[in-house]
């Protein structure tokens, strides 16, 4: 297996964060001051499951990617997901500002866990756990 074939490599087309995904969210994290990932948005109509309601798997895709930049933005960016677990609170409607929060909760060589919350008007609308482990990565966060 060559290096290109272990390596997780990152071209911008990411679902939620990717700036070349044409169709995508688009977020923009960006590490709080408490060390948490930050970022808000708007689920688009198009990503919907049920008329005005976004797609859970779209609320899951969020809370993971929050997740994941919790980590990344601190100093571990080369992980994946291995364990996710989501607990929807209430739906979360299209069109309408979201703010999503996580955190790293323990970091070590062999895995990180993590937790988040998204909101909408400063009520959870979903929350999650998630267990990231460590992947041959050249990916490199800047963070805002």
């Amino acid at each position: 297996m060559s290096g290109e074939e272990r390596t997780w490599r990152d071209d911008g087309r990411c679902l939620v964060c990717g700036p070349a995904n044409a169709h995508g969210l688009h977020l923009t994290f960006r590490r709080g001051e408490d060390g948490a990932a930050l970022a808000k948005g708007e689920v688009p109509e198009h990503m919907q499951g049920f008329v005005g309601r976004s797609h859970g798997g779209i609320v899951s895709a969020i809370l993971d990617e929050a997740m994941y930049y919790a980590v990344a933005l601190g100093g571990m960016p080369g992980v994946a997901t291995a364990e996710l677990k989501v607990r929807f609170l209430r739906p979360l409607p299209t069109a309408t500002p979201f703010q999503v929060e996580a955190r790293c909760l323990r970091r070590s060589r062999r895995f990180a866990r993590t937790q988040a919350v998204l909101r909408v008007a400063g009520e959870p609308v979903a929350e999650a756990e998630a267990t990231f482990l460590p992947v041959p990565s050249d990916i490199e966060i800047q963070g805002e």
